[in-house]
């Protein structure tokens, strides 16, 4: 019996086990209703709930946050519908991809699902690359029927959040025992099933839980929830080509599967352990996906304000094995792995002296992620050791923080510090005899530094409608096993000197609050801000010509003598790809703002990003290699998303526009600029792009949902989509254009 067995059978056991004791506490819950007054349900209205949005908004600082759990749309809409927020696009994966404010990646961003850091490198065949190299990236394997929410934090530190997160982080909630029971119920089921057209296909999910009370409060709680999806893969642009002619191809369908269980024993007010296991099955473009992921909860609150102590311990298993023809046509049986380890361990104190209110939390965060392959070369044995396909490593980070805050009168001010160590091993190939390099037989890479991250947030509540922040960070990031051992040519295409990046963030900004603005009970919610990033080190991937060293003569011409670029395959010297630190420091910045205004019968949310900043392009992102892909932002980006709410609040009947600036592509010739950075196209402004939607709460166990994307059919581009740089879309025209068309879906969802 596997562990998905076990930990799926020990969820079913947790949520039918209350039913032993139901009859019992039934009848203990009689006698103690008797003498009790009952008053009737309090209607909150939609103006008053304190959604992910509304406590966001009303956070000092840069922090953006979304529901999901109503939504029939993609998590990259969802996503890009927060400022500073966007995705990362390549139907070929599987995955969600966070950038935020033009940086992506593990490291760059800390994607984590209900806090743990996510690592998974998809590698995807692709026949739309230079010799059929696969396309890579990072990304989280997470069913999007299981989140219920995504949070995102923007340039500042926040503890352990903030480790190896050079822009920032997004964590995706995951359904919890909580959202599928009823208050004062002892079970529930949450079950929801949606289909769309134009390739999105249909997908459904059910989750049951239920509880135990146990005495002093406590309880004994479990979930299990499954889920299951069927998407055809390919689709229609807005002027009705398929898009298996330019992006998709047959191996891009997919039925993935994913189960989801979760224990929690919380006997009193004091302690609270919960464990959870999440799983991923899928087949996507000729390999099989499996993923699982374990975590275990630790809670410790007694009535000390001094001692509120977490530890949270994960594992993570990801498995890509490759079927069907050769990878790259170099390697069959191919297996790629990854694994991650971490634990995290923190304490919060509370104390007061004078009128200054304190919290001060110390903790420290050790993380080892591991990624290996297995594969058979299809004819040259040296292919293992001159291919790119999944590059090996270790990486270790082992990390203390803090954070203190003070709050006094109207002002707070928050202190936070951590201190990183890395380690980055791994194996590096001999150079060949001809060529010069560090060092130069077969050896074992450990790439190591560290560094003191210190974080400023200060902010005052003036009056609710202006309550100003601003805010400094400094922050860095480990190189990873993907670009420390990246293989086009060998041990010289492997930096051993290779440093981790370093950044520096200002923030400006304020949050505004005004309740009954224009009727009684609506309440009006504004972030704005501006920002300024300064990224030190930044790696990325350049070409370079390596002179031979035999015959000497021919190793000073080579060195000399400019000519030498000019020749295709000059024999005195060979190509080799290799990521370093370029020189160049990056600057980002720009504004951001997010109004959200609920009256009820009314609601509006507006979301906009202005930003203005240019980091290298990765060689080795260009469809030569497909490592990677091109992460700035468009020059700016809204969102509108409005509605009205008719009968006591049931119906909901709103649209969504989105405006999109000019943004770029890397260039699908993979050539490089002056600098030896991937050349890069620009993309105009893109037509205004409208959604409707339509949500009706029969009761409280059952909606109904619909909703038409691109009304109006457009026939446009998505902005950072893989598929847009693709070997194939040299030639750039109506008939590829990467965005859907018109798409209609429907949905429900019911609970009980």
């Amino acid at each position: 019996m596997n562990n998905k067995t076990i930990i799926m059978v020990a969820g079913i056991i947790a949520t039918s086990y209350q039913g032993i004791a139901l009859a019992e506490n039934t009848q203990q819950q009689n006698k103690q209703k008797e003498g009790v007054v009952n008053f009737s349900q309090l209607k909150v209205s939609g103006a008053q709930k304190q959604t992910p949005l509304v406590k966001a908004l009303e956070k000092p600082g840069a922090y953006s946050a979304v529901g999901t759990e109503n939504k029939l749309q993609s998590m990259d809409k969802i996503i890009r519908t927060m400022p500073g927020t966007y995705t990362q696009m390549d139907a070929s994966q599987g995955t969600v991809n966070v950038n935020i404010r033009g940086l992506s990646g593990f490291g760059r961003v800390n994607m984590m699902v209900d806090g743990i850091t996510q690592s998974y490198y998809g590698i995807s065949p692709s026949k739309y690359t230079h010799g059929m190299q696969p396309s890579n990236d990072f990304g989280s394997l997470i069913d999007p029927n299981f989140i219920v929410s995504v949070e995102v934090e923007k340039g500042q530190l926040n503890g352990s959040n903030s480790i190896n997160a050079l822009a920032g982080s997004a964590n995706f909630r995951t359904i919890g025992i909580d959202d599928v029971i009823f208050n004062d119920n002892l079970y529930g089921l949450r079950s929801k099933a949606n289909w769309g057209d134009n390739g999105l296909g249909y997908n459904g999910m059910v989750a049951v839980a239920g509880k135990t009370q146990l005495q002093d409060d406590g309880y004994f709680g479990g979930l299990i929830a499954v889920s299951g999806h069927n998407i055809p893969g390919s689709y229609k642009n807005g002027d009705g080509f398929n898009s298996d002619e330019f992006a998709t191809d047959p191996s891009f369908k997919q039925k993935p599967q994913s189960q989801l269980a979760k224990l929690k024993y919380k006997p009193n007010d004091r302690h609270e352990l919960e464990f959870s296991g999440r799983f991923l099955q899928n087949k996507l473009t000729s390999r099989k996906i499996n993923s699982e992921d374990y975590y275990l909860k630790y809670k410790y609150t007694p009535l000390n304000e001094l001692i509120d102590v977490e530890i949270l311990a994960s594992h993570g298993n990801n498995e890509q094995k490759f079927q069907g023809d050769p990878i790259g046509g170099a390697f069959k049986n191919a297996i790629s792995k990854n694994k991650s380890d971490s634990i995290n361990l923190s304490n919060t104190s509370h104390f007061s002296y004078g009128d200054v209110d304190y919290k001060w939390q110390v903790g420290s965060k050790l993380m080892k992620t591991k990624y290996s392959k297995e594969a058979q070369s299809v004819e040259d044995p040296n292919t293992q050791i001159n291919n790119p396909f999944s590059p090996s490593g270790t990486q270790d980070i082992a990390s203390v923080y803090t954070q203190f805050e003070a709050k006094y009168d109207i002002y707070t001010a928050i202190f936070d510090l951590n201190y990183l160590n890395y380690s980055v091993k791994g194996y590096k190939p001999a150079c060949d005899e001809t060529e010069k390099c560090f060092p130069q037989e077969a050896s074992n890479l450990n790439i190591k530094d560290s560094g003191i991250n210190p974080g400023i947030l200060l902010s005052a509540q003036i009056i609710p409608e202006f309550q100003p922040f601003v805010s400094y960070a400094h922050s860095m990031r480990a190189p990873n096993s993907q670009e420390a051992f990246f293989s086009s040519n060998g041990g010289q295409t492997m930096n051993p000197f290779l440093k981790g990046e370093k950044s520096k963030t200002w923030q400006v900004g304020f949050n505004s609050l005004k309740p009954d603005l224009v009727v009684d009970g609506d309440q009006f919610n504004l972030k704005a801000l501006w920002f300024h990033t300064q990224v030190k080190d930044y790696i990325t991937s350049k070409a370079f010509v390596l002179c031979r060293s035999n015959p000497q003569d021919e190793f000073d011409w080579c060195l000399v003598n400019d000519d030498v670029w000019d020749k295709e395959n000059p024999p005195m010297s060979q190509r080799a790809e290799m990521y370093v630190n370029d020189h160049r420091n990056v600057n980002l910045r720009g504004y951001e703002l997010q109004a959200n205004y609920d009256a009820g019968v009314f609601y509006s949310m507006v979301s906009y990003t202005k930003e203005s900043g240019k980091q290298p392009v990765s060689i080795n992102s260009t469809s030569l290699f497909s490592a990677g892909d091109f992460t700035q932002l468009p020059d700016y980006y809204l969102t509108l998303d409005s509605g009205v709410r008719f009968f006591d609040e049931k119906l909901t009947l709103g649209s969504t526009i989105t405006w999109t600036g000019p943004s770029k592509r890397i260039s699908p010739v993979p050539d490089g600029d002056q600098n030896g950075d991937a050349m890069t196209e620009k993309y105009e402004k893109q037509p205004t792009i409208v959604d409707v939607y339509a949500d009706y709460e029969i009761n409280k166990n059952v909606k109904l949902m619909m909703t038409v994307n691109n009304v109006t059919n457009k026939n446009y581009t998505d902005a950072l989509n893989r598929a847009n740089s693709g070997a194939i879309m040299q030639e750039r025209g109506r008939n590829n254009e990467t965005g859907r068309g018109r798409t209609y879906m429907i949905g429900g969802q019911v609970r009980f």
